[in-house]
């Protein structure tokens, strides 16, 4: 059995972490299964740059997850905001094989264009079907992809997030995947009239995950959430 590498004891671990809280119903859980076509890291990443042209920084292998997958969707009982989340998890190289879904481009501005071109999935929510994602932009002169995220509820450009790759797993890790998690990292005012009620949420889920769940540290969260509102 192949031994896990710290990202993906991490992932298992929230995993865990959800199934043994009674507070939460969790849906269609897949724990992550190592692909055997990633297990060796270096040979991944070489052919991650065969295929697009893009030496990724190696620094990413420090976070490389070989899970094919790991996933799942979650609902919180007597939640006051209704909380819950959804996360899809895979390796980077089904990410940069993975392009943003066709979208109603002729909306978008030409620069919007261009970086929408240039997404690849890195997140999203193929079982609630909300249509947001997490995305690697990636290009050729940016061996640290940036991250992005893209829901159109609010609008099409995305929005650019304050973090990496390896931050972004282990924001996952705290959050779960609670539904707009993402925007606590985003350039965003939970005052402004389209991110009122998602702040509440986001707001229930800084009060409630820190009992839940008291391994964590949440302070960081918590001040990201307090200069957004």
């Amino acid at each position: 059995m192949t031994d896990l590498n710290p990202a993906e004891r991490r992932l298992r671990m929230m995993m865990s972490e959800l199934r043994e809280a009674s507070a939460f119903e969790v849906y269609d859980a897949l724990p992550g299964v190592v692909d055997p076509a990633c297990e060796d890291i270096d040979g991944a990443f070489a052919a991650i740059t065969a295929s697009t042209g893009i030496s990724l920084d190696s620094a990413l292998k420090d976070c490389f997850v070989r899970f094919e997958q790991c996933s799942a969707s979650w609902s919180m009982e007597d939640s006051e905001n209704g909380l819950s989340g959804e996360f899809c998890i895979v390796h980077l190289p089904a990410v940069v094989a993975t392009e943003a879904p066709p979208t109603a481009t002729e909306l978008m501005t030409q620069d919007e264009r261009q970086r929408y071109a240039e997404f690849r999935v890195l997140d999203d929510h193929p079982v609630s079907g909300t249509g947001a994602f997490a995305a690697l932009r990636l290009t050729p002169e940016t061996p640290t992809p940036e991250i992005w995220y893209h829901d159109f509820h609010y609008n099409l450009g995305g929005f650019r997030m304050a973090l990496d790759h390896c931050r972004y797993l282990d924001a996952l890790t705290l959050t779960k995947g609670t539904f707009g998690w993402q925007f606590l990292f985003c350039d965003v005012s939970f005052a402004d009239d389209d991110f009122v009620g998602l702040g509440d949420e986001l707001g229930e889920m800084l009060d409630v995950f820190p009992r839940l769940f008291p391994d964590h540290d949440y302070t960081d969260l918590r001040t990201r959430l307090e200069a957004r509102t």
